[in-house]
């Protein structure tokens, strides 16, 4: 009986060395998904790739927060479908519109029904890094962002 109980719990420390590990694109989504469940910035910070974070002014670190605020505002079932689909080499996605600190290589749809009529997507684009992969979040170009201070003074 001791040896079984040492055998599970060398089992479950094994499991918790390597949960959460973003190894492939559908960890990183559950990855995600979890964060998002359990209204965690810190956990969702994780998934996404340091360099986004990276020299980011008042105003830009601003606009990221409330962008990635808006993943709390749903809870993910555990009913969903995951897709992850390659990007074309040519194109970024949003064109000029933004600026992305690493180049996405895939996106990540993560699809599920958000109420008894009603379905929700919510899209990532992510790449790999030294076999880890991280979502990827761009910033809004100079002048979108001259913009979103402008309106965010007016409202003050």
């Amino acid at each position: 009986m001791k040896k079984v109980m040492a055998v599970l719990v060398m089992l479950t420390v094994a499991a918790s060395v390597y949960a959460g590990k973003n190894d492939t694109p559908e960890a990183l989504a559950e990855q995600f998904i979890a964060a998002v469940n359990a209204k965690s910035k810190e956990k969702q910070k994780e998934t996404i790739h340091p360099q986004c974070f990276a020299d980011l002014s008042s105003v830009q670190k601003e606009y990221l927060d409330e962008t990635l605020a808006r993943d709390f505002r749903k809870t993910i079932p555990d009913k969903r479908t995951v897709k992850v689909t390659k990007l074309d080499e040519g194109t970024l996605p949003f064109g000029d519109m933004v600026v992305w600190p690493l180049k996405p290589t895939h996106q990540l749809e993560i699809e599920f029904n958000a109420g008894e009529n009603s379905s929700s997507n919510i899209i990532r684009f992510i790449a790999k890094e030294k076999d880890l992969w991280f979502i990827i979040v761009p910033m809004i170009n100079d002048e979108n962002l001259k913009k979103y201070e402008e309106r965010k003074k007016s409202q003050q």
